[in-house]
């Protein structure tokens, strides 16, 4: 009976896990997608903030504490059972939890309790871990190309002779290394404890006790010290699951590094239908946990008038992807305020804002959705609208993209790997079947800039853009398709306050209102083409350090 009981309950388990881990996944999928969906790029870049728990951690968790709470139901059932035993039933119980209690409790060093930081920072030791990381296929294209594969071999050799006997072994292993054998020889002559006991009692009285009767005790006190040890080593992973399941709600508590402002944008009485007007009062700005010593905004002073075209050049690093990010409240100035329409912008709804703005930057990323998907998501509220969905391919240039994929719209560049194949060796066929399944598309860097331009342009269908930014999207374009995407940028900024940043500003300059030039994190100059050019200062330079590379490409 007790047979048929268990292997029906075991396969009634199995028939419950799958939907149970289900829904158990499922709805914690969801509460996390929410959670680090809200949060803003200073609070996801803050590690402590962050939730590093996975939903397969939730259901193991869910796992383990059910076989804990199983164990200690048998622990009690156990102890029951042998404690009635007529014959040192107590006696050969607390004889049978000393070597647990010894083993995983007194005499176990456990280096993980409490709070920890590892770190290693011996230097050759840190460099044949990194000198191993070169066999990754991430490298092996410019391993090649640059002939360092012998360098790193050499350096590796010289590495590891300097770090000669220094162990490598985990910080468990050295810190659980007991100094002398005591506790080793206390641990495995605790585990006898019992026979000793039955020995000494047949001694005083042999009538006392049978073959038969030690053979029960001793099979049910063995059983008892495996609960005992099961649960006493699951009492860390008690403390985790717990932890981690606190990490896991903590996250709801997480408020987000910039805060959100309580005024409406645009605000009907200030704001006017010409674009963003913003105005910069001494603004400086570093990054959370950057290692530069330098801020990558510096003193910034100067005014955007609502409607105006404007230029952002300068060298790489000179802040003005950075002044952009600012712009569009990505983060907050360190110092300083930023005024939108003459008020502060950390007065307004950042949903208002976001709105309102447009960004198009050339490390925006295609998702692992079809291209219809990716480019109807520039105006969620038009995501069905196939029609707005090609205008907007035609004006971000992807239509010949478009016609040379054989699913057109419908192709997913990346989709979610479901299939994979085991044992196929020698099976030709079923490997080529797996090899066409779910296959992974390539597009250059330009065709895709071209496809996320024309997100840009869906989203600028949307009729509510007020600011549109153009950070270097078309590094990957030749210089005509750079140029029709810049004109059919300009020709849409009717409404729109409009910024580019480009290192190829020459055909630009002629429609700008106003041009900053950034140096090191600083805005140098500012003004007409024609005012800088007069200058002759930091712009000019730039200027014609272009004009003469295009002068010499033409001859």
């Amino acid at each position: 009976m007790c047979g048929v009981f268990s292997s029906t309950l075991q396969w009634s388990i199995h028939h419950v896990a799958p939907n149970l881990q289900r829904e158990i996944t499922a709805h914690f999928q969801e509460y996390m997608l929410k959670e680090r969906l809200r949060l803003d790029l200073p609070t996801i870049a803050d590690k402590n903030t962050g939730s590093g728990v996975h939903t397969f951690y939730i259901w193991h968790n869910f796992q383990f504490l059910c076989g804990v709470f199983e164990r200690l139901f048998r622990l009690i059932s156990q102890v029951v059972f042998t404690v009635q035993q007529p014959s040192g039933g107590i006696t050969l119980t607390l004889l049978s939890l000393v070597s647990p209690v010894l083993t995983t409790g007194l005499l176990r060093r456990n280096p993980w309790k409490g709070a920890f930081i590892y770190y290693a920072s011996n230097f050759d030791y840190l460099r044949v871990g990194a000198l191993n990381m070169f066999v990754s296929e991430e490298y092996r294209e410019e391993i090649i190309a640059g002939n360092v594969g012998t360098w790193i071999v050499r350096e590796y050799e010289r590495a590891r002779k300097a770090l000669g006997k220094i162990s490598d072994a985990s910080p468990h292993a050295i810190y659980s290394t007991h100094p002398t054998p005591i506790p080793n020889i206390l641990t495995n002559l605790s585990g006898d404890l019992p026979t000793f006991y039955w020995a000494a009692s047949v001694l005083f009285d042999p009538r006392a006790f049978s073959i038969t009767s030690f053979a029960i005790l001793q099979q049910h006190a063995q059983a008892l010290r495996f609960t005992v040890s099961v649960l006493f080593s699951e009492v860390s992973g008690i403390q985790d699951c717990v932890i981690m399941t606190k990490d896991l709600y903590k996250m709801a508590d997480v408020k987000n590094k910039i805060v959100d402002g309580d005024q409406p944008y645009p605000n009907p009485t200030l704001s006017s239908d010409k674009g963003m007007a913003f105005e910069l009062r001494n603004v400086s700005f570093s990054y959370p946990g950057g290692t530069s010593k330098e801020n990558a905004i510096r003193n910034l002073s100067f005014k955007i008038p609502a409607g105006h075209l404007v230029v952002i050049v300068g060298p790489n690093g000179s802040g003005k992807s950075s002044l952009i990010k600012l712009l569009n409240r990505l983060y907050d100035v360190d110092s300083g305020e930023i005024l939108v329409d003459g008020i502060p912008i950390k007065n307004y709804r950042l949903a208002d804002l976001q709105r309102v703005q447009s960004l198009l930057t050339q490390d925006h990323k295609l998702y692992p959705l079809t291209l219809a998907e990716n480019i109807s998501l520039g105006n969620p509220d038009k995501f069905d609208d196939m029609e707005m969905v090609e205008n907007a391919v035609k004006d971000g240039g992807a239509s010949e993209v478009i016609s040379k994929l054989k699913d057109g719209l419908e192709t997913n560049l990346n989709p979610m790997q479901t299939a994979y194949g085991s044992q196929l060796e020698g099976h030709k066929k079923l490997e080529s079947i797996l090899e066409n399944l779910e296959n992974k598309a390539d597009v250059s860097g330009g065709e895709k800039q071209r496809l996320v331009a024309a997100r840009t342009f869906m989203r600028f269908s949307s009729g509510n853009i007020r600011f549109a930014v153009a950070d270097e999207p078309s590094s990957a374009l030749d210089p005509k398709a750079e140029h029709r995407l810049f004109q059919r940028l300009r020709e849409s900024g009717q409404g729109k306050t409009m910024i580019f940043v480009t290192h190829r500003f020459g055909h630009l300059t002629k429609y700008a209102n106003l041009i900053i030039c950034m140096k090191d994190g600083q805005a140098v100059e500012i003004g007409t083409h024609k005012e800088l050019m007069a200058r002759g200062g930091e712009y000019s330079e730039l200027y014609n350090v272009q004009a003469q590379a295009f002068a010499d490409s033409t001859l």
